[in-house]
């Protein structure tokens, strides 16, 4: 190395960490007084300044993006860390040393740290701390390993603290995200630490957002009610976004302003909305927020915040998605995959009976047919007994389903066929869907009045101190609120199961809108059957053991100013349900055997 015969000239490189709660504005003087005085000591100058803010252990080439947005620093710079190393290599040299405040300042990463040193010496230029000897020794460099090692292991402490801090928070209930999760707001609350409680630091959980909190249930019903994919469930959320409105991201520049299918998919896999508080689902800063195994979660014990489904809908919504996984939903199958060489029609509509997976379409000697064989499916929960192979071929499928919609809905005689199927019909199998949710929602605040006990007895205790009173007396508040939440649900779920089981009167009306159509369902093109089986959003179960279909289908009750306009629907316009239809729908369902 050229030693240099004059004073020398040195070069300062500085850095913030964006994860140390850091004001750079104060930092960066600091860090360049610091260097100022020991090259002023030993005779030299500062001639360039380099700064970045940005994390130590990032690894070599995501070094040097400089992150200065929204900062205004009052020292001139002259680049990042790859700008630096640039401007050493060339000649003639503008600088023959770099003087950092502390080596951790370069990087907190060894193998960073290292190769940088290595190449600014083969350029010609020392690499200098102000917290070290600025003359190269034996000492000095011995010292600088000690160093870098101790920076590591002070970044290695320091993110097995944040994370034990992060688990403990989430364990208590606290909200640890920079947002609000859809269908709630903030609650905020003072920090149980007084010194940060006088910062003004706080702590937030959540509350129900009344216009929010509506529509993430919503999704679920109809994602649970089955025969509604992520895709139409997208649709009818964008038909009415006053009611419906579309999430914000975080950065809201980047808001498309509509429902998406991945932000409805991102409502209905987020385990908060059970009302607890979960964490370290993503891995974010080396997964490249890929999802985290389950089992790695961090629940809080208790529940945190009002809850809009129950832990049973959650795990019925995530079985759903796992059993989804083989299967292509809908016409758009063909668009998403225009390399399959045949469209199935009735590909994410059939499930098995035995099992309530869905069964997958296959093709061999001109014959189509569809099949479920639990060795092909990635669901545990295969009934004991399940047969290795079901089969169902296509045109007996057709047999039995068509003269059946022909009779049922499209022909001429349909209201007489439904009055005598839903006098058939037993009241308590109506009931029962909307009588086991009201036993859950009556639990849970069951269990939660048990939770207002204990905390009244916390506040009776005699060495309760005045901010476990406050903080007691805050939970008991959100406990009653939970209850109220929960009562009002059972309240609009009683209403609701009044009219969950279709009468002749409910459905008439709507039949009558239904075109005449059984004539010309056996010629219908694949296309054309496949779009209306969507709106109807059909859901055929095959019954192996009685060789039997069990189908449902949902029919739409519009507004009166549609009502003329849908009864003009033929076969041709089945893509969609008419525009401006209301929320309202009636299921009907019967069995079909098969010939």
């Amino acid at each position: 190395m050229t030693k240099p015969t004059a004073a020398p000239r040195y070069a300062w490189y500085g850095r913030v960490s964006t994860e140390d709660e850091q004001d750079p504005t104060l930092s960066f003087p600091r860090q360049l007084q610091n260097a100022e005085r020991q090259v002023a000591e030993a005779g030299g100058r500062i001639v360039a300044h380099y700064y970045d803010i940005e994390s130590g252990t990032r690894a070599y080439a995501e070094r040097g993006s400089g992150g200065l947005a929204g900062f205004d620093i009052p020292i001139p710079r002259d680049g990042g860390l790859q700008d630096l190393l640039a401007d050493a290599a060339k000649r003639p040299a503008r600088f023959d040393r770099v003087i950092v405040e502390s080596i951790s300042r370069l990087s907190r990463n060894s193998s960073v740290a290292f190769r940088v040193e290595d190449e600014l010496r083969q350029a010609g230029v020392r690499l200098c701390a102000a917290d070290e000897p600025l003359e190269e020794s034996f000492g000095t460099i011995v010292l600088r390993h000690v160093n870098i090692g101790i920076a590591r292991g002070y970044h290695h402490e320091l993110m097995v603290k944040s994370r034990q801090g992060q688990e403990t928070s989430t364990r208590q209930g606290w909200h640890t995200g920079g947002v609000a999760l859809y269908g709630y707001r903030f609650v905020t609350h003072d920090h149980p630490n007084p010194h940060k409680a006088s910062r003004g630091i706080n702590k937030r959980t959540l509350e129900l957002d009344p216009v929010r909190a509506p529509v993430v249930r919503a999704i679920y019903d109809w994602y649970l009610g089955g025969g509604v994919g992520l895709l139409q469930i997208r649709d009818r959320l964008n038909a009415d976004p006053d009611r419906y409105p579309p999430p914000v991201p975080v950065d809201p520049t980047t808001a498309r302003g509509a429902w998406s299918r991945s932000s409805v998919w991102e409502v209905l896999r987020n385990p908060k909305y059970t009302g607890y508080q979960v964490w370290n689902r993503r891995a974010r800063k080396k997964g490249h927020n890929r999802m985290n195994p389950p089992e790695t979660w961090i629940w809080s014990e208790e529940p945190a915040h009002p809850a809009i489904v129950s832990r049973e809908e959650y795990e019925a919504v995530q079985a759903r998605a796992k059993a989804n996984e083989r299967s292509r939903q809908g016409v758009l199958a063909t668009v998403a995959r225009p390399t399959a060489k045949r469209d199935y029609l009735f590909r994410g509509l059939l499930r098995c009976g035995i099992c309530g997976l869905r069964m997958w379409g296959n093709h061999r000697r001109n014959t189509t047919y569809y099949s479920c064989q639990p060795s092909h499916q990635r669901s545990k929960d295969i009934p004991v007994g399940h047969p290795p192979h079901v089969y169902l071929n296509e045109q007996r499928l057709n047999d039995a389903l068509l003269p059946f919609l022909a009779t049922a809905l499209f022909g001429p005689e349909r209201t007489d066929y439904w009055r005598h199927a839903l006098d058939a019909a037993t009241e308590p199998e109506r009931t029962a869907p909307a009588r086991e949710r009201a036993s859950e929602i009556e639990a849970e605040i069951a269990d939660l009045e048990r939770r207002i006990g204990r905390q009244l007895v916390n506040l009776e205790a005699d060495d309760v101190t005045p901010a476990l009173r406050r903080r007691a007396g805050e939970r008991v508040a959100e406990l009653e609120d939970a209850i109220a939440e929960r009562r009002e649900r059972l309240v609009a779920l009683a209403r609701a199961s009044a009219t969950e089981a279709p009468t002749l009167a409910d459905v008439a009306p709507l039949l009558d809108r239904l075109p005449i159509l059984a004539s010309s369902l056996d010629a219908a093109p694949q296309g054309e059957l496949r779009a209306m089986f969507d709106s109807l959003q059909l859901d055929v179960v095959y019954q192996p053991a009685d060789s039997a279909l069990d189908v449902a289908a949902t029919l739409y009750d519009l507004g009166s100013e549609t009502a003329q306009s849908a009864a003009q629907v033929g076969a041709e316009d089945w893509s969609a349900p008419p525009a401006g239809f209301a929320p309202a729908t009636h299921g009907l369902g019967n069995r079909r055997s098969i010939p």
